[in-house]
């Protein structure tokens, strides 16, 4: 197997596959398929598995293989624009639902419960439920925007806008907190709750998580944005 990263504002992994090699992803990120590759689903799990990926995480009860015959290559694309990075698995992580884009080799795919219920009840993340990534081989994740990373010393603590997480290794302890004073809370634009994590461990977070973009987007489409064409300019423009 061999596996290329094209850069962009919406980039996708391109993966060469030798005969006998099979790839899996997330249902849906195929952008193409090339040479004789055959694509079916699996049930991770089987059916208990499958119900309780699609209830727990939100994703689909299926992932989709790609099973070389000749040699050939498979395209995947994450949902929205960001970034794709390659990670190197041995052992274990913890990823943000939406993060897992396709795996080679042998890696378990399971729900995690986030450690503290606030993440994404009342937390306004991007959901209570984690991604549990166990194994060993080629893991590729999908995050908005941009990545940026951590290497948290014993001790050291980090505090995240909850939707931010993409990744974090096992060994980093992670709880949300409501913050402190209304004011911050409300005035601040990140909610009532954040992420407190602690080292020690590496962290990857995204710059631009898609529910705050969506949630931006409603609030243009319902005339909230300061672009909206709303009020006296937006009569103006509007002729």
């Amino acid at each position: 197997m061999e596996a290329k990263v094209r850069e962009g504002h919406a980039p996708a992994v391109v993966v060469s596959l030798q005969p006998g090699e099979k790839l899996i992803s997330e249902a849906g990120a195929m952008m193409f398929i090339s040479g004789d590759v055959a694509m079916d689903v699996e049930m991770p799990g089987g059916l208990v598995g499958g119900l309780k990926r699609a209830m727990l995480s939100g994703e689909s009860m299926f992932l989709a293989t790609f099973t070389a015959r000749g040699a050939g290559a498979v395209g995947l694309c994450g949902p929205f624009p960001g970034s794709v990075r390659q990670h190197e698995l041995d052992g274990e992580i913890i990823c943000e639902k939406h993060a897992y884009l396709g795996h080679f080799g042998e890696v378990e795919i399971s729900s995690a419960l986030a450690q503290r219920m606030g993440m994404g009840i009342m937390g306004g993340g991007e959901g209570l439920f984690l991604q549990r990534l166990q194994g060993k081989g080629t893991v590729w994740l999908h995050g908005g925007g941009d990545f940026v990373d951590f290497d948290l010393a014993a001790g050291q603590a980090l505090v995240v806008d909850t939707g931010c997480m993409v990744m974090v290794e096992p060994s980093v302890k992670y709880e949300v907190k409501m913050q402190s004073g209304l004011k911050k809370a409300i005035g601040g634009g990140e909610g009532l709750f954040l992420v407190h994590m602690t080292g020690p461990g590496h962290v990857t977070l995204q710059t631009l998580p898609f529910g705050r973009t969506a949630r931006r987007v409603l609030e243009a489409a319902h005339g909230g944005g300061e672009r909206s064409g709303s009020g006296l300019l937006g009569n103006i423009l509007g002729g």
